[in-house]
């Protein structure tokens, strides 16, 4: 709301005749009109910017307007907003500037105009002790009033604390009484501001009066005054007809005691009010919000588990742990109708299918889909709402999506919740506390709803990257279920069962016969998309599409098999060089595994021998982590102490510098899991043996010489698997993760479990020998097969 009172207006301003509502300056009122002439003005001057005059007739006034069948002093009035309602009538906010006179009548055309004089406000000395008396003692008889029955909003008291202006004050205060039109017309006109403070003044202390009298037990409401001899407002029939028609559907909806108690109150407070106050408006909209709630719409489940599963399985290939648990919950809810709705979060890269995955659950559930994205959202009132008391005050996301899709019990997704964001406007994953955990959510209260809505039917599924940057006590309220990334053999059968289907369709090229060739496929997957999931391979096929729904408009041939040949010029060059294994054993090499947000990659760990000056021993280079700098360090001390079993020189640490590499150093790398790789690399230097190249390394390493274990498995051997390498070495602990891989990479390669560094040693350097015994125990090796059991142990 503009407070400027100051504004230059022009001299002549198109008018508008409201009965019996009063508009102060400061005051932002939203009123209804049905004469079409009124509201093609309203529009005009909307668009247009223009202020208009609002006049007030006199009782039995007539056309023509003239300055004797008006009040005397009106209010000049910015129009904003505009819209039609429910009944079809028109909305518009009117919005007080400053007090007017009319001097002259016009009339162009059939539009009535005013010749007017405005009246800024008189600004008083605050050294003005009648003043400064008048306003505290005011502003203490309202208070003492509204301690009578309902309270001021806490955003209106804090600004009564900040007037320091008294015509300001006088004028937020008869807003608030709302005395009768011809009251509320005596202090329009009044433009001296302590004349208006006066009889502002003299009002409160008849009504302070009258309570010590015991007379407001007709009248409760301290901020309500008596309406002896007034009339209704212009439209009061039409709003009747609308509180009516509010009050319908609230019986229709069959609510609990208290929180019925509740609307009740609210919808009584409304009918009292005057269409005019500033209350009315979003009074109106928070009872109309109530009862369009679904409180107790449901949709109904489908209950076949057989059908549910076609459903799954007919829009996503894979992602079993996911679909197994849907149809377990479908089935715990036919034993079990009044369970509550699980929290799943669904944590997986890119392109994997998390957000579709959320709709192809709705629709075998038969349920509403709701898809909340929170990337970059960081404000609490996103979530929980705004409190009324504040001006443009809304709902929460939560609450709006559940009254859009009008139902209780949807498939609700929150997307990218790793992505939250937090500043001064508070904590969203905090508020989501509440929403997560079933044993709470069943009484969520919404800020600016203030009354408990039931959100167990709800089955929330949140999605995220990575579930690190969660914080942990939303973590732990869901039920986390981790989605690898698709090897070539589950990609290849996504892109014939979904993805070529849905882009030739997409294209226009639905009734065109096209095949891709395997070694077209394994040509984009490998040398033009690097990802876990699909996302890009579809665009690259989307891009194949669109290059022959062109030739098919111009008349060209469209081929019926796509080949690997082609592919240049359809895609042009390759975006990504396949990474293969290194082409012989080299001294100072070692191939490693990394997991990416795109997926797994091998790593090669380089390391060289260097004529020591003064510096640093270690030098690290390729854009290292902490983690991944102290894991190089513990591989160094741990190799020191084994100087003497394999005969390294003891003068090495003194006379060299080792300095350690790993290519691509424009891409950030951390974490521990290279460890194994980083001492391999560096005992391989030390004693001028080179490391096995048809053989990659992962885990971490302590400083006893334990190999513990990690993370990203399926996604480090998948990537072995692509570059050519056909034997990994693991912690033991990992191999339970192999069941996680494809059958065919289970069956082709070799997987090494170990427990210490000692049983890595002969399997990557096979010529080093260690010069006295050790307790070393042998080492073995395991090949999967399908029958693969991940609790099977090396020996």
């Amino acid at each position: 709301m503009n407070h400027n009172s100051t504004q230059v207006l022009p001299d002549r301003l198109k008018l508008l005749l409201l009965n019996e509502i009063v508009i102060f300056p400061m005051l932002a009122v939203t009123i209804t009109i049905r004469n079409s002439n009124d509201i093609e003005l309203l529009k005009e001057c909307a668009q247009n910017g223009e202020i208009v005059a609002i006049a007030s007739p006199r009782p039995n006034s007539s056309l023509p307007v003239t300055c004797e069948n008006i009040y005397p002093i009106g209010t000049a009035c910015r129009v904003s907003g505009g819209r039609t309602n429910r009944n079809s009538q028109f909305e518009v906010v009117l919005e007080g500037i400053c007090r007017i006179s009319f001097l002259h009548m016009l009339r162009v055309g059939d539009k009535p105009q005013a010749l007017i004089a405005g009246y800024p406000e008189k600004l008083l000395s605050p050294s003005d002790s009648t003043t400064q008396m008048l306003m505290e003692s005011s502003l203490s008889l309202l208070r003492i009033c509204c301690a009578a029955g309902q309270p001021l909003p806490e955003l209106v008291s804090t600004m009564l604390d900040k007037i320091n202006h008294p015509g300001h004050l006088a004028d937020l205060i008869i807003i608030y009484l709302q005395p009768d039109f011809i009251t509320q017309s005596r202090a329009l006109a009044l433009i001296d501001p302590k004349d208006r403070l006066k009889l502002v003044h003299q009002l409160l202390y008849e009504k302070h009066k009258s309570l010590n009298n015991g007379e407001s037990q007709t009248n409760p409401d301290p901020l309500r005054w008596p309406r002896t001899g007034s009339h209704p407002g212009p439209h009061a029939d039409s709003g009747n007809e609308e509180l009516a028609e509010i009050r319908q559907s609230i019986e229709k909806l069959k609510l609990e005691k208290p929180i019925r108690k509740i609307i009740d109150k609210e919808f009584t407070r409304l009918e009292r009010i005057n269409p005019a106050a500033p209350d009315y408006h979003n009074t109106l909209h928070y009872v109309e919000y109530i009862s369009e709630l679904p409180w107790r719409n449901e949709n109904l489940e489908n209950h076949d588990l057989g059908d549910a599963e076609r459903i799954l399985n007919q829009d996503h290939f894979g992602l079993e742990k996911v679909k197994e648990r849907i149809l377990e919950h479908l089935a715990v809810r036919q034993l079990n109708p009044d369970m509550k709705g699980p929290i799943i979060c669904l944590v997986g890269a890119p392109g994997v299918g998390k957000t579709s995955l959320g709709k192809s659950i709705a629709r075998a559930m038969g349920r509403k889909f709701i898809r909340l994205s929170l990337g970059g959202v960081h404000d609490e009132a996103e979530i929980r709402g705004h409190r009324r008391t504040y001006l443009g005050a809304m709902p929460g996301k939560i609450i709006q999506e559940i009254k859009r899709v009008g139902s209780r019990n949807p498939v609700f997704m929150l997307d990218e919740i790793d992505k939250l964001g937090r500043d001064f406007h508070g904590d969203p994953a905090s508020a989501l506390l509440e929403v997560m955990d079933p044993e709470q959510n069943s009484s969520f209260t919404d800020h600016y709803l203030n009354l408990p809505f039931d959100l167990s039917r709800v089955l929330f599924i949140a999605t995220a990257n990575q579930s690190d940057p969660i914080p942990a006590p939303l973590l732990d309220r869901m039920e986390v279920i981790n989605l690898p990334g698709y090897s070539v053999e589950e990609k290849k059968s996504i892109a014939c069962n979904y993805l070529i289907d849905r882009q030739r369709e997409n294209n226009g090229l639905k009734d065109e016969t096209m095949v891709f060739t395997d070694e077209a496929l394994d040509c984009i997957i490998d040398n033009y998309t690097r990802e876990s999931g699909v996302r890009n391979l579809e665009k690259m096929i989307g891009k194949i599409m669109r290059k022959y729904a062109r030739d098919k408009v111009t008349g060209k041939t469209i081929p019926r098999a796509i080949a690997s040949r082609s592919l240049a010029e359809l895609l042009g060059p390759t975006m990504h060089n396949k990474e293969l294994s290194a082409n012989a054993s080299r001294v100072g090499i070692v191939t490693g595994l990394a997991w990416t947000p795109t997926g797994g990659d091998i790593l090669f760990i380089e390391a060289a021998l260097m004529t020591n000056h003064k510096g640093e021993n270690l030098i690290l280079t390729g854009s290292l982590g902490e983690v991944m700098k102290e894991s190089a360090q513990t591989a160094l001390s741990y190799l020191r102490t084994l100087t003497h079993r394999y005969e390294i020189d003891e003068n090495l640490y003194e006379n060299y510098r080792i300095h350690i590499h790993i290519p691509s150093g424009a891409i950030p790398k951390d974490g521990p899991s290279a460890g194994l790789a980083l001492f391999l690399t560096l005992l391989s230097l030390a004693s001028n043996k080179p490391a096995d190249h048809k053989i990659a390394v992962t885990g971490e390493i302590s400083l006893s010489g334990r190999v513990l274990p990690v993370g990203g498995i399926k996604e480090k051997v998948l990537a072995a698997r692509r570059s050519g390498i056909k034997r990994v070495i693991l912690p033991e602990d990992n191999l339970k993760n192999l069941q996680d891989l494809p059958p065919a990479a289970r069956d082709e390669m070799i997987f090494f479990g170990i427990k210490t560094i000692d049983e890595a040693i002969p399997l990557v350097i096979a010529s080093l020998k260690p010069v006295r015994k050790t307790d070393c125990g042998q080492t073995g090796h395991i090949k999967p097969t399908g029958n693969f059991l991940p609790q099977a142990s090396v020996n």
